[in-house]
């Protein structure tokens, strides 16, 4: 009898386990899960075609800027970190010439874009105000790009694409402990909690809370499409495919000391985050000049990016930015957020794997514009945005739209499958996220 209750008890168990716990309401968000998941079958398709389009193909960085964080930044020697770059024939003309082109405003548009916008409230103008009083490109989230520099190279994401290579131990576990001890914010140390848990987050403000959350989904969704694009081998040799045991290992709540389904939680936050911007900004890109030297495929170009976006805007009370930084110390937080921020930003050029490093910057400078947007004071249509940050925006949504394909697609291979085990015993031993680094491979 006692056997026949252990195994129903284990069976019981695994479906918890599988399940992930993924509905309900996102946490610091007005969507439900089911809401997300709806929105995100019509324009994942759509999506995924539209960065296959020559202008948000070719990225143009340099992945030669140095580290200032540390003296040595070393360098990946395995094949898998390579990066293949563009010669000038491959490269659309219009993009060439006009690599960092703006549909930006114009000086007159600039003096207006610089007033505070009077239907905001006091709080956040005074945070804004304050803001005002560094240098010019302080809004910003990230510290921008050099892509003029003789060391800038174009890039073919479909040819270079984000997935597992092998990156891994110190130099990984740096740039991460890097990012959550030293930048993402932290409960008072006389709070109960001092770690950075799904439980001690909410002894935080909602501003460090959406910090935490942003970074955390980002970092889920580095690990979901590694996890996703996996080195099969095979009777034909080396192949590219899902890995449900590295998928598990990574999220499993037993793996993970329960934050696993947490992880994937703040997942569908960073979504809904960047797919509020992208809304938001529908008048500019209505605007927008989507140059690449061909007309027709400009033309094309447009049509597609608004058709996708308001096809976004059915997805009801996403995210809403009003409610941060207000209150007396908002000028304080905000700057706060903006600084820590911009120092992920450069902890990227500490990245030693190629791949990693460009695939990281993308997604951080897309994540950093989508807030420029949503925190700037001007009417999105006004904003001044450069070609590279347009790009990674939505490189890094669509990103973000193949983590859920690709926990989808986990989810059903579990459900349908054998359940592939206990983790290692060295993997459950993890305290909190600091010591959880081998989510952190890149």
């Amino acid at each position: 009898m006692i056997s026949v209750f252990y195994v129903i008890a284990h069976l019981i168990l695994i479906r918890t386990l599988v399940s992930f716990q993924l509905r309900g309401q996102v946490d610091d968000c007005y969507c439900k899960v089911e809401d997300v998941d709806n929105t995100h079958s019509v324009s994942f398709e759509p999506l995924s075609k539209l960065v296959q389009r020559n202008y948000f193909r070719y990225y143009k960085v340099n992945l030669d800027k140095p580290c200032i964080f540390w003296k040595e930044r070393g360098e990946c020697t395995r094949s898998t970190c390579a990066l293949k770059t563009c010669t000038q024939a491959e490269v659309p003309v219009g993009l060439a010439d006009n690599n960092n082109k703006s549909s930006g405003p114009t000086c007159e548009e600039e003096q207006e874009l610089s007033k505070i916008n009077n239907v905001i409230s006091d709080d956040r103008i005074a945070a804004l105000q304050k803001l005002e009083k560094h240098e010019a490109d302080n809004i910003n989230f990230c510290v921008q790009e050099d892509e003029d520099s003789e060391k800038a190279e174009f890039y073919d994401l479909l040819q270079n694409p984000e997935r597992y290579t092998g990156y891994s131990g110190e130099p990984a576990r740096r740039i991460w402990r890097s990012i959550y001890e030293e930048n993402c914010f932290k409960p008072k140390k006389d709070s109960l909690f001092i770690d950075l848990t799904h439980k001690s987050i909410n002894y935080m403000c909602k501003e460090k809370r959406v910090f935490f959350r942003v970074v955390s989904g980002l970092h889920s969704s580095i690990s979901i499409h590694l996890a996703a694009k996996y080195p099969v081998q095979d009777f034909f040799g080396q192949k590219w495919g899902p890995n449900l045991a590295e998928f598990s290992r990574r999220f499993l709540p037993e793996s993970t000391n329960g934050e696993g389904p947490h992880w994937l939680k703040n997942l569908y936050f960073v979504y809904l985050v960047e797919m509020r911007a992208i809304t938001k900004a529908l008048p500019l890109w209505k605007s927008w000049d989507f140059y690449t030297g061909n007309p027709e495929e400009d033309t094309k170009t447009k049509e597609d990016v608004v058709d996708i976006v308001e096809s976004l805007l059915s997805c009801p009370d996403t995210f809403d930015e009003a409610q941060l930084f207000k209150g007396p110390a908002a000028g304080e937080i905000l700057n706060d957020f903006l600084v820590h921020f911009r120092n992920i930003s450069q902890i990227m050029d500490c990245v030693t794997c190629d791949k990693c490093r460009l695939w990281g910057k993308i997604q951080i400078r897309g994540l950093g514009t989508a807030l420029k947007i949503l925190f700037s004071g001007g009417k999105p249509e006004n904003l001044a945005l450069e070609r590279g940050e347009v790009v990674t925006l939505f490189n890094a949504f669509n990103q973000l739209s193949h983590s859920l394909h690709y926990v989808k697609q986990f989810k059903d291979q579990m459900d349908y499958s054998e359940y592939p085990g206990p983790p290692e015993e060295s993997d459950r031993k993890q305290d909190n996220i600091f010591s959880t680094f081998s989510r952190g491979e890149l």
